[in-house]
């Protein structure tokens, strides 16, 4: 690997390919996830003990999936996706999507038995009532993103397996640190994963500093 400047872009694109794979899969996974927690179907129980079993999927797995859906044999080969970022982004969707469901519909069922009981008592919309509870549960949802990302920024098989690993175009901090490290370089790889220690401080004391101010609120 080169000098500070991909260092700088592999830091970058790690956080920017997360925080789009993070708010595409929130896009669905929150309104799912409240609306699991406040449905009486018995689909609920199966379908949240699948994004429970999907928070633990091996990240190698979620590539090659990928992988085999942007190949040149697979359904989407024609995009000419494989080796590029929307590729790493595709994976962690995957990846995020089961973490966010199973945190946030934690988050929301959790929520006092009586914000149920109002909303049906006022006869409010269901997508209302999906707003409505998700606002209140949102601290909980938040350290559902936070912790989507976390898993997201920190991956190695999805960037690995359908990025490539390409300099300054694919290379994420993981990739970069396997590829010092399979160089003999373990000082640099050390460093670089440093970087990554400090974005999860970072995002910690977001988190802190968010719920310090809504309790001084």
């Amino acid at each position: 690997m080169g000098g500070e400047g991909d260092v700088l872009s592999a830091a970058w694109l790690s956080l920017s390919v997360s925080a789009a794979a993070v708010a595409i899969a929130a896009l669905v996974g929150v309104p799912l996830a409240a609306a699991l927690a406040m449905s009486r179907s018995r689909w609920r129980a199966p379908l949240v003990v699948a994004a429970r079993v999907g928070m633990s999927f091996p990240t190698v797995l979620v590539g090659l999936l990928v992988f085999g859906l942007y190949s040149r044999r697979g359904p989407l080969g024609g995009w000419d996706l494989l080796f590029t970022p929307q590729a790493i982004v595709t994976g962690e969707v995957l990846l995020a999507f089961p973490l966010i469901v199973a945190l946030a519909e934690s988050a929301v069922a959790s929520l006092d038995p009586r914000f149920m009981e109002t909303a049906r008592a006022l006869a409010l919309p269901r997508a209302r009532v999906v707003r409505l509870a998700v606002s209140e549960a949102r601290e909980g949802v938040v350290v559902a993103l936070l912790a989507a990302f976390a898993r997201c920024v920190t991956e190695l098989g999805v960037a690995l397996l359908v990025g490539g690993n390409l300099r300054g175009e694919t290379r994420t901090l993981t990739t970069a640190i396997a590829l010092e490290t399979s160089r003999g370089d373990f000082d640099r790889a050390l460093r670089l994963g440093w970087v990554l220690v400090a974005l999860a401080v970072a995002l910690n004391l977001g988190l802190a500093l968010l719920r310090r101010g809504r309790a001084a609120a």
